[in-house]
């Protein structure tokens, strides 16, 4: 594997976009490729705001690739292929074990996914880092915030070539992004 060298400063920006306990060196520099690249494809295609017209369940839908700040906001529904889930990281867990089973091994599941996991398991003290075993692939997930398990279940949308849909609501909570308002993030790879 070939060794970065970057200046103090660069190295202090990048710290800045950590998650503490969550990120590595690699997930803080794939995201920052990740959102540069959709910039550059989306750019001839872009809307000028991340906010679309509303769909006609009166959800405001997003662009996948520069969602609003998802904090304080709860799924209602989520559908990752055929499978549903009702909460942020439950659907980061079930777009694993679709992977899982389109994929066929770990090895190739970890070069694909930005979700920390560890094979079996969590120990009390993986637990305490937030770490869920999920009992289908025995493996153990780091749940993370909204705005990371939306990051890192469209990544693997797109690399499985699967559809990705979530409709979510704002709490009534003053820095929530639009409070009490119902929003959708949705990618298909057709």
């Amino acid at each position: 594997m070939p060794t970065l060298e970057i200046p103090e400063s660069l190295f202090k920006r990048l710290q800045r976009l950590a998650i503490p306990l969550v990120d590595t060196h690699t997930t803080v520099l794939e995201r920052v490729l990740d959102d540069y690249e959709s910039r550059r494809r989306n750019n001839s295609t872009a809307v000028p705001t991340t906010q679309r017209p509303e769909t006609d369940a009166g959800m405001l839908a997003f662009n996948p690739d520069a969602p609003p700040d998802l904090r304080h906001a709860s799924v209602l529904t989520a559908r990752f292929a055929s499978k549903t889930a009702s909460g942020w990281n439950r659907l980061v867990h079930e777009a694993h074990i679709e992977a899982m089973s389109q994929l066929g091994s770990l090895d190739a599941l970890r070069r694909v996914s930005k979700s920390n996991f560890i094979t079996g398991r969590a120990s009390s003290e993986d637990t305490k880092k937030g770490y869920r075993h999920v009992p289908e692939i025995d493996i153990s997930i780091q749940n993370v915030d909204a705005g990371h398990a939306w990051s890192n279940t469209l990544r693997l949308a797109r690399h499985l070539r699967v559809e990705v849909k979530v409709d979510f609501e704002w709490m009534q909570k003053s820095d929530a992004a639009h409070p009490g308002k119902k929003g959708r993030l949705a990618w298909s790879p057709t």
